[in-house]
């Protein structure tokens, strides 16, 4: 259950910047050809609103297990061995996201406040921007190990299952 809300709170999300991010740039585009004055505010939060995107993505994408993976080796298991060898790429998935993304990510948003680090044309504290990396490395930990206790290799895997 907690699995659908995040997915849904996810999705919201994404529609939100998604919109921000076409609203902005066509008020770029008016602001450039049209009113022959360009704005390098607007450039900046397309900037900014581009890099959550891709980050809310990638954390919705490994939610909806949308994202790529290479099924040569795995196709070829028994379904038991199947599962066992996703439970191991979960298990790395985890590690990779709480390792690089939260871990990391928070030394850089650490590393960026002490700093005081500011964006160019608005002045935005630049650990504000940074922060959606160790907030999706969380999430999709979150994912990764709820895939982990489920012990489901696919998707089609656990739809056969409750087929049968």
């Amino acid at each position: 259950m907690m699995r659908i809300i995040v997915e849904k709170a996810l999705a919201g999300i994404l529609v939100l910047l998604f919109s921000a991010t076409v609203l902005t740039v066509i008020w770029q585009v008016i602001g450039r050809y049209v009113l022959e004055a360009p704005s390098s505010a607007t450039e900046e939060i397309a900037r900014f609103l581009l890099i959550w995107l891709g980050m809310v993505s990638m954390a919705y994408a490994f939610a909806k297990r949308m994202h790529v993976g290479v099924d040569l080796i795995s196709a070829r298991l028994s379904p038991s061995a199947r599962k066992g060898s996703a439970r191991a790429i979960w298990l790395v998935c985890a590690a990779f996201a709480l390792a690089v993304m939260v871990y990391g990510g928070g030394l850089l948003v650490n590393v960026t406040a002490t700093l005081g680090q500011t964006s160019a044309a608005l002045g935005l504290p630049m650990w504000t921007i940074y922060s959606i990396m160790p907030a999706c490395g969380l999430v999709i930990a979150y994912f990764a190990i709820s895939f982990l206790i489920e012990g489901v290799a696919t998707e089609e895997e656990k739809i056969e299952g409750e087929v049968q």
